[in-house]
């Protein structure tokens, strides 16, 4: 008797499948990344700053995100919101850690720590662009502070979101890290020097040979009334005033002038203050003020040619 023998093939059947994401962002117009796990970006911005009465705006970031366009189901829907599982929503840069800060987001502002479960945006399953409307501000104070100095690559901050749906427990987390494009500083303090005004010195026509040589004894000389303001009452403080600019070539207590053998001393209480240098004072219930001279000093050995010279520089509130 013949035996039939039988066998059993086991196909194994391997199907290919690309990833299908539901999630896409992008920043500044750039091109579209896919998020996948979470996903950290680094953003050097040029900033632009705005303000209002409390607080200034970091604006120059664009984000968009999108439902990866030619996926299935139509209804789907994605939600970006700040979440705890995604971390704090904005974490500011080591120059902003002492200064209050916090998220406008839809045009509403929350204040650091920003809440959690703040909806952000929506994006259904039609492959558009979507604003994530998200932007960091710094809060003004009404006592005196130092200047922020923000130069190019520092961090200004971390965004954190997280991306959820309606379709199933997935989730997805987006980190934007804002590094400046550029140098700026910003003063977050709402007390002026004669109430913001610009101090206009203007020697008028002068000869060369009555210029002098040393900033205490040149008798080419402007008097003004420096006066100090906060807006809230009560404050009681020392505070420092800073002459900033560029220093000229012969004499680095002196504002260098466009003319290179002239330049100008800001003078008080008998001393020259140093370009880049200061002087302590004080405000006493929210005010105050010094009287200061301006003077016209030229390098010796040295006759100036006619013509007109003029400069700038800047006068800054600090505190020790």
């Amino acid at each position: 008797m013949k035996r039939l023998y039988s066998a059993i093939v086991l196909l194994v059947l391997v199907a290919g499948a690309n990833t299908v994401r539901a999630a896409d962002c992008r920043v500044n117009g750039g091109p579209w990344i896919g998020i996948d796990g979470t996903l950290p970006l680094q953003v050097p911005v040029t900033v632009r700053l705005g303000s209002d009465t409390t607080r200034i705006i970091l604006e120059g970031v664009r984000l968009e995100c999108r439902f990866t366009p030619g996926q299935p189901q139509p209804g789907r829907t994605d939600y970006w919101s700040t979440s705890a599982q995604a971390g704090a929503p904005w974490t500011p840069g080591p120059k902003f850690t002492n200064q209050g800060t916090g998220l406008r987001i839809n045009g509403a502002y929350y204040n650091t720590p920003v809440p959690y479960n703040i909806r952000v945006s929506t994006l259904p399953n039609n492959g558009a662009a979507y604003p994530i409307d998200v932007t960091p501000y710094i809060l003004i104070r009404n006592n005196p502070t130092n200047p922020i100095d923000v130069r190019v690559g520092d961090v200004l901050g971390t965004l954190r979101l997280l991306q959820t749906n309606n379709y199933d427990s997935g989730w997805r987390g987006l980190s934007v890290t804002y590094t400046a494009a550029n140098n700026f500083s910003i003063s977050p303090s709402t007390c002026t020097i004669n109430n913001n005004n610009p101090i206009d010195i203007n020697f008028g026509n002068v000869h060369q040979r009555a210029i002098g040589t040393d900033p205490l004894t040149t008798t080419v000389r402007s008097d003004r009334r420096l006066t100090y303001s906060c807006p809230d009452g009560g404050i009681n403080t020392m505070i420092t005033i800073s002459y900033k600019g560029t220093p000229s070539a012969f004499d680095t207590r002196l504002l260098r002038m466009t003319n290179p053998d002239v330049g100008t001393a800001l003078v008080r209480g008998g001393s020259a203050v140093q370009v880049g240098g200061s002087f302590l004072t004080r405000i006493t219930n929210s005010g105050g003020g010094d009287d200061v001279t301006f003077t016209l000093v030229r390098r010796a050995g040295s006759l100036p040619a006619a013509g007109a010279i003029s400069g700038s520089g800047v006068l800054v509130m600090g505190v020790p």
